[in-house]
């Protein structure tokens, strides 16, 4: 039993541990701060302790509930969202934000290209 527990310890570390590596597979890390900052540092920051700005803090985003930064006036349609910031979630709503989530606050146009999403998703999970 003891092995049984300890196998299935060890297989979610790996899986836990890959996910990050699967969204930076590939990435740039300077290239995905410099699209950090010009696309998204504006309004939010990813300090551990960085107040909230125009948008939430984004410090720890990757797999929080969605809605979840305590004071932030979220829109209703951010409240009614429901589940997690998951690295494909995150995506779809960087990509378009007003698709993703109607009646989103967000005013960002969008990011078509998915090399560069994903530089900006690998770069958020640097900072949880």
């Amino acid at each position: 039993m003891r092995k049984a527990i300890g196998l299935i310890a060890m297989t979610l570390s790996v899986l836990a541990s890959g996910v990050k590596a699967d969204v930076c597979e590939g990435v740039d890390k300077q290239q995905a701060q410099t699209l950090y900052t010009n696309n998204c540092s504006v309004c939010h920051s990813v300090e551990p302790a960085g107040a909230a700005m125009m948008g939430p803090n984004l410090h720890g985003v990757v797999n929080r509930d969605v809605a979840s930064v305590a004071g932030f006036n979220y829109s209703q349609a951010l409240k009614n969202a429901g589940g997690q910031w998951q690295a494909e979630r995150i995506d779809q709503f960087i990509q378009q934000p007003q698709s993703a989530m109607p009646g989103t606050y967000m005013p960002f146009a969008g990011l078509a290209d998915a090399s560069q999403r994903k530089a900006i998703i690998c770069y958020l999970s640097q900072h949880s």
